[in-house]
């Protein structure tokens, strides 16, 4: 009786002794760095000999050894540590990429037994420059100031963050949600720009009010960012009659072939867009005088629904026109054709995007 409450006992000490084992991290749980920062060290420990050590490195293809007598089949990563006999696995990511944002795990062997450490690898934010509002060439302003019962049009852009913003729309502290176009994301080496556009007929009770855009990101002090227009009026009623202004003219220019640019906040698999999500296109007119204008087709089919309003921009060179068309993809919209036509008095152009989804 007493020796089997020996054995017992030694048996519960030595099931107790082996779940005691854990795996310490350092970094413990987290860290933090930024993209392109150099020798970053992630190391597993435990108070054993380890029989062997697999680890998941957030950007590898699969799971490999952690060992010093083994290279690491991943190209800009080397062992780290003390080695396996020490209770030591760890690795040295010598440049830290956007695709090293995620969890790195270790799966370490004692007795036959395995435990796991992991350590979340966070890739600092960067925030976007301070979001600015740009006003149509094509809207009549003068000092500032606008004509009762005209649209005004601007946009809103938010450019350089990671990740990108969210933009929206408040006069006088009122979030707007009416008559906003589609945000448009364009990603570039990991930073991103949006913008989206507002179109507005100026009432007489907008005079001295203030439309707003904010720019949210995680980067920003308190969360946000905004940038505001005064709403003047030139005159609220007036019985006078308006001076016609000419503007100058000059010789047409045709403008260069249309653009079509798709959001890279659209989901895509190799040139293929996911069926059923909402495809984002832009149409961009570049240098042309006059402003071109935009017909859109799907195939032979005019497209009325999900187009924002022609924002025109002038520079020395001409006009620059861009317009944003929103489109949910169906099913029968595979192997049809996006089509943007340009039209100028110097002559029409087109530009053609194949529609193919998964």
């Amino acid at each position: 009786m007493c020796n089997s409450w020996i054995y017992g006992a030694v048996v519960l000490a030595l099931v107790g002794f082996t779940g005691a084992i854990q795996v310490q991290t350092e970094p413990v749980g987290q860290v933090t760095v930024a993209e392109g920062q150099k020798n970053v060290n992630l190391l597993c420990l435990v108070e054993e000999p380890i029989d062997f050590c697999i680890v998941k490195v957030p950007g590898a293809p699969a799971p490999f050894a952690a060992s010093d007598k083994l290279p690491a089949p991943v190209e800009g990563v080397r062992f780290y540590g003390l080695g396996w006999s020490k209770g030591s696995c760890g690795i040295t990511i010598d440049t830290i990429k956007p695709s090293h944002d995620g969890p790195f795990e270790c799966t370490v062997s004692v007795n036959g037994q395995t435990y796991k450490g992991q350590i979340n690898i966070n890739i600092s934010v960067a925030p976007p420059e301070p979001p600015k509002i740009e006003l149509a060439s094509n809207v009549e302003s003068s000092n500032g100031e606008f004509e009762f019962g005209k649209k005004v049009i601007l946009k809103c852009t938010s450019r350089d963050g990671w990740p990108s913003a969210k933009l929206s729309w408040y006069l006088d502290g009122v979030r707007l949600t009416d008559d906003l176009g589609a945000e448009f994301v364009e990603i570039s080496n990991r930073r991103a720009t949006v913008q989206q556009i507002y179109r507005r007929a100026i009432a007489v009770e907008d005079n001295k009010k203030q439309l707003t855009c904010r720019a949210e990101h995680p980067a920003y002090e308190g969360g946000f960012m905004e940038t505001s227009l005064p709403i003047k009026l030139k005159k609220v009623y007036t019985n006078e009659k308006q001076e016609v202004k000419k503007e100058a003219l000059s010789a047409p220019v045709k403008p260069k072939s249309p653009q079509l640019i798709v959001s890279s906040a659209v989901e895509q698999q190799k040139g293929s867009f996911k069926e059923g999500s909402e495809l984002v296109v832009q149409c961009v007119s570049r240098d042309g005088n006059p402003p071109a204008g935009f017909l859109w087709f799907v195939n032979d089919q005019l497209i009325y629904e999900g187009l924002s309003a022609p924002f025109v921009s002038r520079n020395i060179r001409g006009n620059t026109v861009q317009q944003t068309l929103k489109y949910p993809l169906k099913a029968s919209d595979n192997g049809k054709t996006l089509i943007c036509k340009a039209r100028h008095p110097e002559g029409s152009e087109e530009t053609r995007l194949p529609i193919r989804t998964f």
